[in-house]
């Protein structure tokens, strides 16, 4: 008999949208709400939200809703960071996501994932991995990978190279 394998998910909320991500990438959730918490780029994609310091790092915070063609941030939307740690073409990343709102950690079994249906493959399928359909809700399991992807990573760091705005790695001492 096979045993079902199951991961833990953090979800999150954009929108009307569920969404989860493993927990395995998240090393924490930053409680801001408040737009003065993140400091803008000049001239950054409008897909970087800008940078924060997390443990004594400057790291990128990516608009998610920006990435998934979802309508902007209003200056009075609340919000919170979810800070990620990815690994991208053989690169260690540590960036935060702008998302809406945190909504649980929910135990999911591999058996639950199901394919992206094909009518949602115009709808970002690159950052799709699968769905799962749990009490009358659908939540998308995200590929980070894909969805956070380095174009703005690579632009964010040439463009603000002198100023030494971005850790890809968190420092020996930040990582208490």
């Amino acid at each position: 008999m096979d045993k079902k394998q199951v991961e833990s998910y953090l979800t999150f909320r954009l929108q009307s949208e569920l969404f989860a991500v493993s927990v395995h990438k998240v090393l924490e959730i930053i409680e801001t709400g408040d737009e003065h918490a993140i400091t803008v780029l000049p001239k950054a994609s409008e897909a970087i939200a800008g940078v924060v310091n997390f443990r004594g790092n400057v790291i990128p915070v990516i608009d998610t809703r920006m990435k998934f063609d979802m309508s902007p941030y209003c200056s009075t939307d609340k919000f919170v960071v979810v800070v990620l740690h990815l690994l991208i073409n053989n690169n260690e990343h540590i960036v935060g996501a702008k998302v809406d709102k945190v909504v649980d950690v929910l135990e999911i079994a591999d058996d639950e994932i199901r394919p992206v249906p094909e009518v949602a493959q115009g709808y970002n399928s690159d950052f799709i991995q699968g769905v799962i359909h749990r009490d009358k809700t659908f939540i998308m399991l995200l590929n980070l990978e894909a969805a956070i992807g380095t174009d703005e990573i690579i632009a964010l760091k040439e463009e603000h190279a002198d100023e030494q705005i971005y850790a890809d790695k968190m420092t020996p001492e930040s990582a208490e």
